[in-house]
């Protein structure tokens, strides 16, 4: 890591100290910063991704089942 990224990595753990949601950032080998979201808040999130999905997949299914007037309005 040079300097540039040294100092880079310092100030963003500072504005990081008001940020717990984050885990510590790190530089991957091909120069790129990244900040991962903590793994707690990622499994929550993909948690209730999976229920609403489960839920709308559930209502579009009942969706079809209903009778549907044929009548004249």
């Amino acid at each position: 890591m040079n300097e540039k990224e040294k100092k880079l990595l310092d100030e963003i753990l500072l504005v990081m100290k008001n940020h717990p949601d984050f885990d510590p950032p790190f530089f991957r080998a091909d120069g790129d910063l990244v900040i991962p979201l903590n793994s707690t808040l990622k499994k929550n999130r993909e948690a209730h991704k999976r229920f609403a999905n489960a839920f709308s997949q559930m209502m579009k299914g009942d969706a079809s089942k209903r009778r549907k007037n044929k009548a004249w309005v």
